[in-house]
């Protein structure tokens, strides 16, 4: 009897001391959420005194996605084109160029994962379908997520998204002529992508944004707001073979579109 309630007794203890641990990582959660919502106010704050305006509505609050790494993968990238073009596609290599072609068309892709595709006439048809819808829709097909960026007319523009994330390197222009898909042209991830352990840990935005300003003034840009903040990636090339995928913040200014390196804080001007 006595072991018994010693037991029931120890397990009453393990509740407790689980649901304590429980409650002390929430209250450091939400401590460690405060504390980065009063650095990023406070960053917004110099950016005012340096005569930038910035809504902080605008500014993610979200962590920033991880650092990763692709290698170019032939079988892969030939399934890619199936999708878009039939299972009757037939394939060729000359140097770091691979040619896919059918009865639907033809596509180049090349080592650095630009590509082009070429539609025979009304091999993809409109068929009542907006640009907008038909386009997403084909580059869906090839297995890439995208949102539209422009569409005008018979032209949509596109960048591709990876785990939601805008992949800003990896652009595609759909052209339609004649109520058909005719051609789409950009750049692609030519590969799956893995997380790169050997890389650093993004910054914050609070840190990114600070980098921002000083960025400007090293520069001698000049802007008068921010008007949105978007995260994403940007490729670059790596070692061996490899493509690295660096998470960078994409700043909208009144003046130009920067690019704010989330492992480095450096700044570029898109």
């Amino acid at each position: 009897m006595e072991s018994a309630k010693l037991k029931n007794i120890i397990l009453l203890i393990l509740v407790i001391t689980n649901l304590l641990l429980g409650l002390l990582m929430v209250v450091q959660g939400v401590t460690s959420r405060q504390r980065q919502n009063q650095l990023l106010l406070d960053a917004v704050t110099l950016l005012g005194d340096r005569g930038i305006a910035v809504d902080p509505d605008v500014i993610p609050r979200a962590d920033f996605p991880s650092p990763m790494t692709l290698e170019r993968d032939n079988d892969w990238e030939e399934k890619m084109f199936a999708g878009l073009l039939g299972d009757s596609l037939t394939s060729t290599q000359r140097g770091l160029v691979s040619y896919y072609e059918s009865d639907l068309g033809r596509a180049e892709a090349r080592e650095d994962g630009s590509f082009t595709v070429f539609f025979a006439d009304g091999a993809l048809p409109l068929d009542g379908q907006s640009v907008r819808s038909h386009g997403l829709a084909a580059l869906k097909r090839m297995g890439i997520d995208a949102v539209p960026t422009s569409a005008d007319g018979d032209t949509l523009e596109t960048v591709q998204l990876l785990g939601g994330s805008p992949v800003f390197s990896c652009t595609a222009v759909l052209r339609y002529e004649n109520g058909a898909l005719a051609e789409i042209s950009g750049t692609r991830l030519m590969g799956v992508p893995a997380v790169d352990s050997s890389q650093t840990a993004p910054l914050s935005t609070a840190t990114l944004l600070l980098r921002f300003r000083s960025g400007i003034i090293e520069s001698g840009d000049a802007c008068s707001a921010i008007l949105s903040a978007t995260q994403g990636y940007i490729l670059s090339s790596g070692s061996a073979g490899r493509t690295r995928l660096t998470p960078v913040l994409q700043l909208e200014t009144d003046t130009s579109l920067y690019l704010v390196d989330a492992l480095t804080g450096a700044l570029n001007r898109e």
